[in-house]
């Protein structure tokens, strides 16, 4: 029987045609014009079901250019409190120079003051994420182009940090986050490709390497976006969301580790997303850290990015490589 070539094309095309508006409407080809970031903050008696977003708690791109007129935009927000005092380390990109790791300090944890760099490099630096261990105060950051996952140590707290150890060496991972414990010390990095990975350790300063199932999460949510927390049922990691751009939205994944093993699911979808009616987050969010300091007091900081204009460009390459990723990971990650 010879087919009808004409009938062939069509049904070819029919499929094509709707082949797109499926891979458009998951991760559309317009692409819009996201501009400066800005970090805000907030407090809870309980863990947020829903995080609502205060218009007064922002620490905005104006007020860092009006503290450092050569400001770009501050990102990647993380903090420690110690005795009274709110200590918020965040990205700083400037202008002519690689981002380097800035500081605000509050003592209500409402009212941020900007006290300048704290930690700068050669190479690019972002993702601050702060921490005490065993009484001492460490930083590990973003550090991938210097081909390696650094780990700082603050000599003279919140200033002087130097490398004091090379967690992983020889690749270049970004967004790497951690979760140290007496019976578990995990790490989670995202490669290029964007696939997350899981490291696992006997200590912070011990020998990390992959864990035996060693991607968590590939494709649009698949890079961290804040450090884990942890409640009664396991870890709770913040991952952004790639579906529509660059830091276009947060979600909440669930890690749950037992005998050597683990399981990755999704909990909460569009914990954070763009804020319509706030200039400041209209683009989209793509950082949470959230901890709980005592019994009832829940605090968080974030980041949100705004448009330029009400402009899109067409970006017809990253969608098909997204939908291509998230059916990959439907295929292969448990």
């Amino acid at each position: 029987m010879k087919l009808n070539l004409k009938k062939v094309l069509l049904s070819l095309l029919f499929f094509v045609i709707v082949l797109l508006t499926m891979i458009n409407y998951r991760t559309p080809f317009l692409r819009q014009d996201g501009g400066g970031w800005s970090v805000g903050y907030g407090s809870s008696t309980r863990f947020p079901e829903k995080m609502v977003i205060d218009a007064k708690a922002i620490y905005s791109i104006a007020n860092l250019k009006a503290q450092n007129d050569s400001t770009v935009f501050l990102a990647d927000p993380f903090f420690v409190k110690e005795k009274d005092t709110f200590y918020l380390f965040f990205e700083h990109k400037k202008t002519k120079t690689e981002a380097d790791i800035s500081l605000l300090t509050s003592v209500d944890g409402k009212s941020y003051q900007y006290r300048g760099t704290v930690l700068t490099q050669k190479f690019h630096l972002s993702y601050p994420q702060v921490f005490k261990y065993k009484n001492d105060f460490y930083m590990v950051p973003e550090t991938k182009q210097a081909n390696a996952v650094l780990l700082y140590k603050a000599h003279r707290f919140p200033f002087d940090w130097k490398v004091c150890d090379t967690l992983i060496a020889n690749v270049q991972l970004v967004d790497p986050s951690l979760y140290l414990s007496d019976t578990l010390n995990i790490m989670v990095a995202t490669d290029y490709a964007k696939n997350m990975y899981v490291y696992e350790a006997d200590s912070l300063f011990g020998k990390w390497k992959l864990h035996r199932e060693p991607i968590a999460l590939i494709g649009t949510e698949s890079r961290a976006g804040g450090r884990f927390f942890a409640d009664a049922k396991g870890l709770i990691l913040p991952v952004q969301d790639f579906s529509n751009g660059y830091g276009c939205g947060l979600s909440l994944y669930r890690f749950s580790f037992k005998n050597g093993k683990y399981t990755v699911k999704r909990e909460k979808k569009n914990y954070l997303t763009a804020q319509v009616n706030l200039k400041e987050f209209n683009a989209g969010m793509h950082q949470l850290d959230i901890q709980k300091l005592d019994t009832n007091h829940y605090y968080y900081v974030y980041d949100g990015n705004r448009l330029n204009s009400n402009s899109k460009s067409i970006n017809i390459w990253g969608p098909l490589k997204w939908n291509y990723l998230d059916l990959k990971s439907w295929f292969l990650i448990k």
